[in-house]
This record gives C-alpha cells, sequence and structure tokens, in this order.
C-alpha cells in the first residue's frame, strides 16, 4: 500500500535440536512456513551436532516486531511454535574506521618476507598487506573471495589488530613475531559505507567461524588443512546485540567445543559498550569529582556491560582493557578530561561476570587510553553525558598501522578497546610459546611438559601473572562496597586482574615457578608438591603462593548444565603457608574452566627441611558421568615468591631439591 513501505529487521532463530535428521528437516521446514506466512525469508541455516545447535538466520518485516510489543508475543506464530527454542536479534558486528585520515607515521626497518608455518591466526577484517608494518609478515587465506571488494579504506580492523599481533604497540614497538601470521577474513566492507566492516550480515556467526577453523584444522572440500601448526585464534570480535545472559551463547558453545576438540587456545575480546557515561551534574565542576562519579556509573550499570559472546566461552581466554598505553604524555585541549586513573579497567570495556558466575573476563591488559569530552553545564539540568573524545589522529591510544590516503604504506592511527588488549595479550601467549618449545637447557632439570599440553599451559600462564594489585582498595573505595561482599562483587568486576608482562617467562631470583600437565580421569586425584626453600622458614616477612589450572571442559549440549566435567586443586593450605586467601572469590574462581588462587602472609612459616607445599587437583562429574576411559587435559602453574631484600635464593633452592628428588626418582627406577 502507498505510504506504507516494508522494511525489515533480521533474527538469528535457534531451534530445538533433534537428534533424529528427519524431525530436524521437518521442524525446520514448519518454522520456515511459519516465517515465509509472515512476509518474512530465510537467509541462512545451519545445524552442528556436536553443540546440539539449529540455527535459522531470518529477515522479518518489521511491522511484525512493533505487534510484538504492541500486543506481546502470541502476535506472531513465530514466537509461539513447539520447534523454536530462542529468537534473538541479529547485528551483524560493524567497526568504524578510528579516522579516515591517519597522518602519524611509521618508521620501521624495511621488511623481508618471514618465512615457517603460522602459530596464531587472525579471524578479523581483511587488513591492508602492503603496509610497511605488515608486508611480507601475512599469509592470507581468502576463500570466498572477499578481498576482491574491500577497498583499502576499509581495510582498517583487520589491520590494526594485525599490527598490534605482530610489532605491539608501535608507539614502543618490540620484537616482530618471527613466523607468519595467518588471517582468514571473516568481516566485509560495510554495504552503506566504504569505509566501514561488518561480519558478513547473511551468514549465521556459529557457521561461518565453524567452517573457518574446520578449513584450518582439518581442511574443507576434499582439501588439505590450511594451517594445522596453528594453535592461538585471535579473536576480536563481539556479537554487539546480544551482550551475556544466563545461558551460554552458541557461538560460546562452539567455541569450547572448538578448544577442547583441536586443543587450541582463543583469545577473545569481552567487547565494547562506548555509550556516554551519566553523571550527576553536581559532579562535573572537576575532574576529581567527576572521576568518581564516572566510576560509580559504569559500575552500578554493569550488569547492562556485559560480556559479548563469543567471550562468554568457558574454554577461551577473555580479555578485558586497561586505561594505558606506550606513548608520552599528550597535551590535551581544556575541553577534553582524562577521568580514567591510570592502569585501571577501562570504563568502555564489558565487565563480567560469565555464565554460571564465572570468572569473565579473565584478565585484563592494555588497550589504549579514552578521554572524554568536558561536559557543558546548563543550569537548571541534573544530569550530563560523559561522551568520548576522537584522538585517532594525535593519541593518546595505542598506535597501530593504517591505510593511508592515496596508497600511502606507512600512516599510524592511535586506537582504543578491548580488541586491542586482546591482540597485545596474543603476542605474549605466542611469546610463550616460543619459551615452551625451547624447553628446558639443562640436562638435570625435568623436562618442561609436551606440546599437547601447550595451549592449556599458556593460558594458566597468563592468568598466572595477573592480580587485582591496587585495584582492590581502589575499588573498595570508590564504590563503598562492605567488606563481606567485596571479594565476590569485584571478582565479577576485574577477573583474575591485571597482566603483568614483566613475569611472563623471566627467571626471578626471589620466586620459583613450577609447571606441570597431564589427563585426569573421574574421581581421580593428582597431588603435586612445592619445595618449600629453607630461606622462609621461620621468617616473618611478606611471602605469597600462587596456583593456577587450566583445563579443556567438555562439553554438553544442554543449557543449565554446561560443564560435562569440573576439574580443581583443593583449598590450599593456608596453615601451612602461613597467610591467608586474598582477591579471587573461593567459589566463583571455580564456575570455569581456569582456576587462580592466590595465598599470602606475613607470618613466620613452620616447616621441617625436605617439607613441601601440596596441591591435590580433582576431577569430579558435572552435567554427566565422565566414562572410564576419558579424561581430562589440564595444565597446572604453582609459585612461591618473596620479595627480594628476604631472599635471593628462592629459585636456586627450589630447582635444588627437584633435581635431587629427580635423582631419587630414578635411583629407585633402577632398583625395581
Amino acid at each position: 500500500m502507498i505510504g506504507q513501505s516494508i522494511s525489515t529487521v533480521r533474527v538469528e532463530v535457534e531451534l530445538w535440536y533433534r537428534r533424529d535428521p528427519s524431525q530436524r528437516a521437518a521442524a525446520e521446514s514448519h518454522v520456515e512456513q511459519v516465517i515465509a506466512a509472515s512476509g518474512g525469508r530465510i537467509l541462512d541455516r545451519s545445524q552442528i551436532r556436536d553443540i546440539t545447535y539449529h540455527g535459522l538466520l531470518a529477515e522479518l518485516p518489521i511491522q511484525q516486531v512493533r505487534a510484538v510489543l504492541r500486543d506481546g508475543a502470541a502476535a506472531i506464530r513465530l514466537l509461539t511454535t513447539d520447534d523454536v527454542m530462542f529468537v534473538s536479534p541479529f547485528t551483524s558486528m560493524t567497526v568504524a574506521p578510528a579516522t579516515t585520515d591517519p597522518v602519524a607515521e611509521v618508521r620501521l626497518p624495511a621488511g623481508e618476507r618471514i618465512e615457517g608455518l603460522p602459530r596464531v591466526a587472525l579471524l578479523d577484517g581483511l587488513p591492508f598487506q602492503n603496509h610497511d608494518a605488515l608486508t611480507g609478515r601475512l599469509m592470507i587465506d581468502d576463500p570466498e573471495g572477499v578481498g576482491d571488494a574491500y577497498s583499502n579504506a576499509a581495510r582498517n580492523h583487520g589491520t590494526a589488530m594485525a599490527s598490534l599481533i605482530i610489532h605491539g604497540d608501535l608507539s614502543a614497538p618490540g620484537e616482530p613475531l618471527d613466523r607468519p601470521l595467518y588471517v582468514r577474513p571473516i568481516m566485509r566492507p560495510h554495504e552503506l559505507s566504504t569505509t566501514h566492516e561488518q561480519v558478513d550480515p547473511e551468514r549465521l556467526f556459529p557457521d561461518l567461524l565453524h567452517r573457518a577453523i574446520r578449513r584450518i584444522q582439518e581442511g574443507e572440500d576434499g582439501r588439505d588443512a590450511t594451517a594445522p601448526s596453528v594453535r592461538i585464534v585471535n579473536l576480536s570480535i563481539g556479537a554487539q546485540a546480544r551482550a551475556l545472559t544466563r545461558r551460554m551463547s552458541p557461538v560460546g558453545r562452539l567455541l569450547d567445543w572448538l578448544a577442547h576438540t583441536y586443543n587450541l587456545l582463543f583469545i577473545v575480546s569481552a567487547g565494547n559498550h562506548t555509550a556516554p557515561i551519566t553523571i550527576p551534574a553536581t559532579s562535573a565542576n572537576t575532574l576529581e569529582t567527576a572521576r568518581h562519579a564516572a566510576t560509580r556509573a559504569v559500575y552500578e550499570k554493569s550488569i547492562l556491560k556485559g560480556i559479548l559472546p563469543p567471550g562468554d566461552a568457558l574454554n577461551a581466554l577473555t580479555i578485558g582493557a586497561t586505561h594505558d598505553d606506550g606513548l608520552d604524555d599528550t597535551e590535551v585541549s581544556d575541553a577534553v578530561w582524562d577521568i580514567t586513573n591510570p592502569g585501571a579497567p577501562a570504563y568502555y570495556g564489558a565487565t563480567g561476570p560469565g555464565v554460571d558466575r564465572s570468572i569473565k573476563p579473565d584478565l585484563h591488559h592494555i588497550g589504549g587510553r579514552a578521554l572524554y569530552l568536558r561536559p557543558v553545564l546548563v543550569p537548571g539540568e541534573d544530569l550530563v553525558d560523559l561522551e568520548l573524545a576522537h584522538t585517532a589522529q594525535t593519541g593518546p591510544g595505542l598506535q597501530v598501522a593504517a591505510p593511508g590516503r592515496g596508497g600511502a604504506t606507512n600512516r599510524t592511527a592511535f586506537t582504543f578497546g578491548t580488541s586491542n588488549a586482546t591482540a597485545l595479550v596474543t603476542r605474549e601467549a605466542s611469546r610463550l610459546f616460543d619459551i615452551l618449545e625451547a624447553g628446558v637447557d639443562v640436562k638435570e632439570d625435568s623436562p618442561l611438559p609436551g606440546p599437547e599440553y601447550h595451549p592449556l599451559l599458556v593460558r594458566a600462564l597468563l592468568a598466572h601473572a595477573s592480580s587485582w594489585g591496587e585495584w582492590e582498595g581502589q575499588l573498595r573505595s570508590d564504590l563503598g562496597i562492605p567488606g563481606q561482599d567485596a571479594r565476590r562483587k569485584l571478582s565479577a568486576l576485574l577477573g583474575y586482574g591485571k597482566l603483568d608482562t614483566s613475569r611472563l617467562g623471566v627467571a626471578a631470583t626471589n620466586r620459583a615457578v613450577l609447571v606441570a600437565g597431564g589427563r585426569i580421569g573421574g574421581d581421580q586425584r593428582h597431588t603435586y608438591e612445592l619445595p618449600l626453600p629453607p630461606s622462609l622458614r621461620s621468617r616473618a616477612a611478606w611471602h605469597r603462593f600462587t596456583i593456577t589450572l587450566a583445563y579443556a571442559v567438555p562439553t554438553v549440549g544442554q543449557l543449565t548444565r554446561y560443564r560435562g566435567a569440573k576439574v580443581y586443586f583443593g583449598t590450599p593450605d593456608t596453615k601451612l603457608a602461613a597467610g591467608d586467601r586474598i582477591e579471587g572469590e573461593h567459589f566463583t574462581v571455580r564456575r570455569g574452566s581456569l582456576q587462580h588462587e592466590l595465598v599470602q602472609g606475613s607470618r613466620a612459616m613452620t616447616f621441617a627441611d625436605g617439607d613441601a607445599f601440596p596441591i591435590h587437583v580433582e576431577c569430579m562429574d558435572d552435567a554427566q558421568h565422565l566414562p572410564k576411559k576419558k579424561s581430562v587435559r589440564y595444565a597446572l602453574v604453582v609459585s612461591v615468591e618473596t620479595a627480594e631484600e628476604v631472599s635471593t635464593t628462592i629459585h636456586d633452592e627450589v630447582r635444588a631439591r627437584l633435581r635431587q628428588q629427580a635423582r631419587e626418582r630414578a635411583r629407585e627406577r633402577v632398583r625395581s
């Protein structure tokens, strides 16, 4: 009819997964008929048996949605048919460029083609591969030919992520990766903007991701795997219209299954929420009062700033952002405020908890500083909005490669986001793989766990180097959280804290770190013993024990009980450690597949020569019974440390004791 044009909206329809193929076909046919009868159509369909997923991407007349808002769910048959489990809004992730005119330049030595097998896969937008920072360093796999219509002006997000993974922050670049970076473009230029990018709007994201990973690890259409050497997958992409709810998202379920099946480490961004921060007008008079009000406003609405899928996946390492970057202090106008405490969790980052109140994000890392426009106060207004300032050309932020006008190959921009933090953590993860693959250089030392444990070990090592630090005291004060609730509430907001890269892969004389990997069956217990260093005996001095366990959780299709089995270590012996548990709340840290606990104290430890600190790793059924022949793969990292002024021999003391134990076990094997 004239004056009543038809507009459409897209929805993801998840059907109840039926084991019988004929029943699935009948259910899909029925739902398709319902959608067609309402004036809609099917754009994509997918069935993934391993995660019991049956999905349809549908396009519906917007009048149908308005009818639901007006008359309730009964107004549309799609919402009441027995075959449909969930109907969710579908909005393809869209990324705008930080700037369309990058002007800062990067000066890097002339690149040469990097040979070798890739370890890291970037699933993102298509990078500008001729950029000085990227040339010769990428292995691009574009089976769908999206590059044919991908203008250089639109190649922003993938270029930035590749730049950060390979070089780090270009304001202070590090040694570049010595392996090529495998890139599979899963984004494409936006249909309405030549500079924006989006995940394919006519594909179900779980199906797109499933096919991409299987192509990397197994191959497709009779062809060999494209990059079976890949062990780390960077996903700096989130489903913006589907912030975390109480149930695991389909793409989260998929990542859990892929990580477990292919032994991969997925490093995923928590997601960004960049809407203005609303604060009382009376708090906008000074920078300090605005900072305090902004902190309260952000965390009071944390339930609306949930983790974006696939960051809800239990087997993935989900990354939040800190307000930090490598750029020196820059002059900013009086119209701009830096209202975030240096190094604090960024206001724009998504907050937890995860599914079943698990720890999410797992940890935070450098995401780039974000500034806010100083609000103009209008008499009579009770509230004002703090809006993000545009600093892409001048900083602050992380400096990343960017496509330049006229084909310039050396331009950069300044950006911020959890995507940035994810890329930098991916870079650190690759460095840890290098260390694990190099092995020990002294024959007397026990060998490191084999390659099958490396993805889990790297996940554990990254969490092991993270802590709340000064965040706990700051947020307790700013938010007025009572003591009895603080650890539980802060666990949801902070995860395991801020990553300290200075503690990754670096020996310290006042710290000893042990790593282990194994497989454990149902109702089994594995006990590990950390030799207690004699220099800590009977000394009332600060010391800390840190224990981190990562495991590849087997999952089931049920949405209420999701983990197939639960692996955990028992409550640390705080009496022997002469300390108290700090940071992560005791029950919360066991709800996912990454458990990280700290015991800290200053009381004198009492133990005999040769005593050890025990760690008991256990496995129990959760959503199902773990068969006798099945086991769960896990990795364990344990450390003990003190201040340098107390002891600089802890590393050598523990190492000597472990070598002695190895010699004793060798003699026992000979005698037997």
